[in-house]
């Protein structure tokens, strides 16, 4: 009877709902990463969208300039970790469930973080900043390729929709992730610091990934040890 109290008081949220199709999830994320990395290795031989760098960093000036700047210092890993941390605490306050907001941070930063893993693989060089009009200080030596800005970004919105998918308020994730995503791009972009192509390998990476992370930490592991809680 307390179950099913609980049960009707606190029904599971979006983000814990079980996977209908895990190996549509998994096959979709494994064919979006083969992609990826294809997509790294394609542009790291050819470097075709520097001129696109080079006409967006242009425009690296003013207000602009100063709010790309920020964008770009504002959610580097270290502050990037440190927001998902807060906006995990406020779901855990919202949700009244630790668990929610556990599974919410581990589904960005499992979708997020292994973008490291393909840079360090690609290793595409970030833009000539001899070409730039405005090029980035200090210098980033790291790969290019693809943008963990981005990828952060993105992660954070499908966490967000994957969080409110079941409420009336599904909309808003992927109306502000879109405009967020685009916004995030051109900065880090016309910053000089990334290729339109980083950003689009980003963009597809989150999207085709974050089911299958959603549903390795929901369905496999926290059931898991749910079921070892309870025995």
């Amino acid at each position: 009877m307390t179950e099913l109290r609980r049960t009707r008081t606190r029904p599971l949220t979006g983000i814990e709902r079980t996977t209908r199709r895990p190996l549509v999830a998994v096959a979709v994320a494994v064919i979006g990463a083969v992609a990826v990395i294809a997509l790294g290795f394609a542009m790291k031989a050819t470097q075709a969208d520097q001129s696109l760098v080079v006409a967006l960093n242009k425009t690296h000036t003013g207000l602009w300039g100063t709010i790309g700047n920020a964008i770009y210092r504002g959610i580097e890993p270290v502050p990037a970790v440190v927001i998902t941390l807060v906006i995990a605490g406020i779901v855990w306050a919202v949700s009244r469930s630790l668990r929610t907001a556990i599974l919410f941070g581990l589904t960005v930063a499992l979708t997020w973080l292994p973008v490291a893993a393909v840079k360090i693989l690609v290793d595409r060089p970030r833009p000539d900043a001899s070409l730039l009009v405005h090029p980035f200080s200090p210098l980033q030596t790291d790969g290019s390729f693809p943008s963990g800005h981005t990828a952060y970004v993105v992660a954070l919105a499908i966490a967000f929709w994957f969080l409110l998918r079941d409420t009336r308020h599904a909309w808003l994730p992927i109306v502000l992730g879109v405009v967020a995503t685009a916004v995030i791009g051109l900065a880090v972009v016309s910053d000089g610091l990334h290729f339109p192509t980083d950003v689009l390998g980003s963009v597809v990476w989150a999207l085709t990934t974050a089911a299958a992370v959603r549903w390795l930490i929901v369905d496999v592991v926290a059931s898991r040890i749910g079921r070892r809680s309870a025995a």
